[in-house]
Parts: C-alpha cells; sequence; structure tokens
C-alpha cells in the first residue's frame, strides 16, 4: 500500500514552528527532540523526558485524554504489572536502596499513558520517527568512521559508542526495518532515500556490530516484513533470499562469524562444564533464577530480591559487581513475583497485541516492536533496563497514540452526528 508524501512535510512544519507557539506545539517539540536524543545521550533524553511529560501534564485537553485511557485494558495491565512490583516490597528481603532502585526501573512503565497522549497526532508521529532515523544516521556514521579506522580518540568499541551493543544493535535492526517499509510506501525519490538507509543499517548490523541478538532481531524484523506487504508466495521467495543474504553476510563479516561461532563452541564447553563463558553464563543465571522460582512460586522472592540472593549466595564465583536481573526479563519476573507477576506480566504483553489490532497506519509498525521485543526478552531484560525500556515505551506510544487519534475522531464525528440530527428535528418540529 503505497502513498503520497502529505503536502505539510516535516521541513514546512519545522519552518513555521515558532517560540510563541502554544503548549501543544511545545509538547510536538519535545516529544520529537526525545526521539532524536534518547539514542544519543541518556543526559538529554532525561532533559526532554522530564519536559516532555511536564507540557504534557499542564496541557489541560490532554488530561481528559489521559483519563480517558485508564480505562483501556493495556493501562489497567500496566498498572497491576506495576502494583505487584510495589506490593512485592513487602516480603522481599533486599535492602531498601535495592528495592527503591528496582521500583524506579519498573516506575517507566508509568510514562506510557502520558506519551500515548502526546503521540496522538499523525504529524507528531512522523516528524518523531524521522528524528529517531536521524539519530541512527548519527550513531552509524560515527560507529562505521571507528570500525575502519577513524575517530581513534574514541576509546569504546565502535558498536557501542553511545550504547551498548545490544542496545545498538536493537534500535539499528528497527531502524532498518522502518527504512525497508518505507522505502516500500513512498514514491520516488524517497523510496530510494529509505532503501539506501536500510542497506546502512544493515550494514551496521552484520558488518560491525558483534551483538548475536542483534542479528536474531534483525532476522526475524526482514522475515516479518516480507509476511506483512507480500503474499504468501512473494514471501516464501522474499524468507529464502533474506536467509540466503544472511548466510552471506556470515561468510563474508569477520565480526558475525566469530560470533555466531562462539555460540556452537561456548555450547560444547558448557557441556563440558566449562560455564564461565558469554553463553554459559547467561544459562547459569537462568538457573539460577529457576532455583529461586522454586522457592515461593506462587508469588516470587520479592521486588529485588534477585539481587539480594545472588550477592548472598554466589553461584557464578568470579563475579564480584553487582547483578540486578538474571539476563531475562522473564525469569527475572518469576523468580520475584512468581507465577501471579508472569501472568500480570504476560496479560499486558496480551493486551498490547489486541490494542495494536486496532490501529491503521501504525499497525505494522506495532507488531514489528512488540513481536520481536518479546522474543528479546528470553535472553534480556528489556522491559527492566532503562535503554531498551525507554526505547519500547516511547515507540509503543508513538503506536497507540494512533489508537487514541482513532477514539477521539470517532468521538467528535457522533457528536456532530448527535447535533445535525437535533438541528434536523428542531426544523421538522417548527414546520
Amino acid at each position: 500500500m503505497r502513498r503520497n508524501i502529505s503536502g505539510d512535510n516535516s521541513l514546512s512544519y519545522l519552518l513555521r514552528w515558532s517560540l510563541f507557539a502554544p503548549i501543544p506545539s511545545w509538547v510536538q517539540f519535545f516529544l520529537i527532540g526525545t526521539l532524536l536524543l534518547f539514542p544519543i545521550s541518556s543526559a538529554a533524553k532525561s532533559v526532554f523526558l522530564v519536559l516532555s511529560v511536564g507540557t504534557i501534564l499542564f496541557t489541560p485537553g490532554f488530561i481528559s485524554d489521559l483519563k480517558s485511557l485508564f480505562s483501556t485494558p493495556w493501562c489497567k495491565a500496566l498498572l497491576l504489572l506495576f502494583c505487584i512490583a510495589v506490593i512485592s516490597c513487602l516480603w522481599s528481603p533486599a535492602s531498601f536502596e535495592q528495592k527503591t532502585l528496582a521500583i524506579e526501573k519498573y516506575s517507566k512503565l508509568l510514562y506510557l499513558p502520558i506519551f500515548v497522549v502526546g503521540f496522538q497526532n499523525a504529524t507528531t508521529r512522523q516528524l518523531s520517527i524521522h528524528a529517531f532515523l536521524v539519530a541512527m544516521i548519527i550513531i552509524c556514521s560515527v560507529s562505521m568512521l571507528k570500525f575502519h579506522g577513524y575517530l581513534q580518540f574514541i576509546t569504546t568499541n565502535a558498536d557501542s559508542i553511545f550504547r551498548n551493543h545490544i542496545m545498538t544493535s536493537l534500535m539499528v535492526a528497527f531502524a532498518a526495518y522502518i527504512s525497508f517499509l518505507y522505502s516500500y510506501r513512498y514514491p520516488k525519490p524517497a523510496r530510494f532515500a529509505y532503501a539506501l538507509l536500510g542497506i546502512i543499517f544493515t550494514y551496521q548490523v552484520f558488518f560491525v556490530s558483534a551483538s548475536r541478538t542483534g542479528y536474531i532481531i534483525y532476522l526475524l524484523l526482514m522475515f516479518l516484513l516480507v509476511i506483512q506487504l507480500c503474499s504468501w508466495r512473494q514471501a516464501i521467495v522474499g524468507i529464502i533470499l533474506i536467509s540466503t543474504f544472511f548466510s552471506a553476510s556470515y561468510l563474508t563479516s569477520p565480526v558475525m562469524r566469530a560470533r555466531v561461532n562462539g555460540i556452537g563452541q561456548q555450547l560444547k564447553e558448557y557441556q563440558n562444564n566449562k560455564r564461565d563463558t558469554d553463553i554459559g553464563v547467561r544459562l547459569q543465571l537462568h538457573d539460577y533464577a529457576h532455583q529461586l522460582f522454586n522457592q515461593h512460586p506462587l508469588l516470587g522472592n520479592g521486588t529485588a530480591s534477585f539481587t539480594y540472593y545472588f550477592n548472598k549466595d554466589r553461584p557464578i564465583k568470579f563475579w564480584t559487581w553487582n547483578l540486578l536481573e538474571p539476563h531475562s526479563q522473564y525469569w527475572l519476573v518469576a523468580c520475584e513475583f512468581g507465577l501471579v507477576g508472569f501472568g500480570a506480566l504476560m496479560y499486558f504483553f496480551f493486551c498490547l497485541i489486541q490494542a495494536c489490532r486496532k490501529l491503521d497506519e501504525m499497525k505494522i509498525l506495532a507488531f514489528a516492536m512488540l513481536l520481536p521485543y518479546m522474543i528479546g526478552n528470553l535472553s534480556d531484560s528489556l522491559l527492566f533496563y532503562s535503554g531498551s525500556g525507554y526505547f519500547f515505551i516511547f515507540f509503543m506510544a508513538i503506536f497507540l497514540g494512533e489508537e487514541l487519534e482513532i477514539k477521539n475522531a470517532k468521538k467528535y464525528l457522533n457528536y456532530y452526528a448527535i447535533q445535525s440530527l437535533k438541528h434536523k428535528e428542531k426544523i421538522y418540529a417548527e414546520l
């Protein structure tokens, strides 16, 4: 489904923007700034986050929209999950500081309905997505220059200059998905520009990044893209071509080949009781979280209990630094909140899936964020940590903002229809 670019494009909007604009325009500006800066700088993200939330909450019309969201299933599920995290502090053996830190991590869930209100405008959504793409261009440009021997004053690895390599690969993989989707949707010459961006982001994922999670998420996103856009015959061909490209990248990329080969090697070492490898440590953490879950399977051991027991038991002897989670969102929730919390998390994801089904233009993008994210939580606590958690919150808010826009449009249409009907009845009565 290709569509033309609106005449009210991003550049013309920015040229018309004024310092004396009303508060909703400031909301739009701060949201766009948040999507531009959060991949690059945590400090800048925090500043724009506060400004965005503050301006949204000080806009009277937005408050009524926010109240209406509290009746949605996904918002109720979100509040339920957060309340479980708070209540679980009552039986947690963790220190006050550990519990406070964990609650702070989960509190970002509360931003989701606030940002949904801010993203109910279609122009805001499109500008914010493109601001994110600009940030990805900056990140990939710097990473590639570092990878190819330039910018030697940067001491970090090329794939983790702005964020860690897992977080960076997740963002770039999703940016590649957006670019290829927009290349399909938009006409020339924008189509070629988006396709070029998709190629650049793909190169970053396979030839610069050392994140195995990024490889898997990229592959899932591309499979999902051809399934969403093509007939089943075309999708089969597309999946074969993508798999062929993945194999070719494995053969030609030394970084990717080393990381993929390491999977089999580390699994063999794990079976031979050599467990202190990347994968071996993850498996040990999952096993330890499983043991904690078995102690209190219904309600869990309490908020931040994983950190407490890990420091106490030291199941991985060489590990001396603080660890907040077992490298799996599902095992983290299961061992700390039990089956009750795990059920609440699954219900939250289920409600989001149901909400995404009601979307229009944003539906494809919403599922491309939600489904791989749910899979990624198997090997990382993506919702718990700040970077990946806010990444999810921001984009789900963008997509769910369309649901609020559709809801408000129907409400206004119904209002005008009722007023028109009353006017006609009045005329007939006078006759």
